[in-house]
């Protein structure tokens, strides 16, 4: 089923409707008793699972960290080269490499590697409209062991901002200055996809943000968890495919609102565009 933007912007006011009814009629407190929310840590394993045991003994790299120095966002992208060697005695086949970011981009070969021979992953990282630590990982994961990620390759370094950094944040949330207010999570390949919103604190004290009635199959938070004045971070939104409720067809959208900024809900709503292509079903 094909959605238009006209589609997507009928689903959002279809959601201010209903919202309306359910606060006039049961309150808030009441509708905030359906959702569940999840600590960072229960976070973090979702987003960085544990490696599997013994996989040095499997793929073996000759590195699974690379240094890209100082870029700023006018600078192009950059590629990082990772080599592994199959040593584990037996043929094994890569079944993908999944990123933690749209700023990092993983090219391969799905392909079977004879013991022995060697495999070159390539990482690429995109700096436009991504300031700051550079701190980006990818996950190898191994054909038959889809759940478990056999290695984690990292890039690492800083991204200084383009020449005028205000001019990148068209959008506001009260003090927050927004890249963007909406994201599209588009499932090509993998279970989780995170996408984020490059953001600023344009106040005169710190901003801790929240999001109010996220859905289920969906989590919110920035880097850092509280953005200082005059400081850059970024919003995370990600969705895990196997949550997602069947009825939603392969393109729904859904609003997240943003809670810790002032303004009407209307006004810090972030609208969310979910793609599951038909091979990723």
């Amino acid at each position: 089923m094909q959605m238009t933007a006209d589609g997507c912007n009928w689903c959002i006011r279809i959601f201010w409707i209903q919202l309306l009814v359910i606060l006039t009629v049961s309150g808030l407190t009441a509708q905030a008793q359906n959702v569940r929310f999840r600590s960072r840590a229960q976070i973090d394993s979702l987003l960085n699972p544990a490696l599997m045991k013994g996989g040095e003994d499997i793929l073996r790299f000759d590195s699974t960290v690379r240094h890209i120095g100082t870029l700023t966002e006018d600078d192009p992208p950059v590629s990082c080269k990772f080599v592994c060697t199959n040593v584990s005695g037996r043929p094994v086949g890569l079944a993908r490499v999944r990123t933690t970011c749209s700023c990092l981009k993983a090219v391969y070969r799905k392909e079977t590697v004879a013991p022995g021979e060697s495999l070159e992953i390539e990482l690429v990282y995109i700096p436009e409209n991504h300031p700051g630590t550079v701190d980006s990982d990818a996950f190898v994961y191994l054909s038959g062991a889809d759940n478990v990620p056999v290695a984690r390759l990292k890039l690492v370094g800083n991204v200084l901002p383009g020449a005028d950094r205000w001019e990148r944040f068209p959008f506001f949330m009260g003090n927050l200055r927004l890249k963007q207010k909406s994201v599209e999570i588009r499932f090509a390949d993998g279970e989780k996809v995170s996408e984020r919103i490059l953001c600023a604190n344009g106040g005169d004290g710190p901003l801790r943000l929240s999001a109010r009635m996220i859905p289920e199959f969906a989590r919110f938070h920035t880097e850092p968890e509280v953005i200082h004045e005059g400081s850059e971070g970024d919003i995370v939104i990600t969705v895990e495919k196997k949550r997602l409720p069947q009825r939603k067809g392969n393109e729904f959208c859904f609003p997240i609102v943003v809670d810790g900024v002032d303004g009407r809900p209307s006004d810090r709503t972030i609208n969310v565009k979910v793609i599951v292509s038909e091979n990723n079903k």
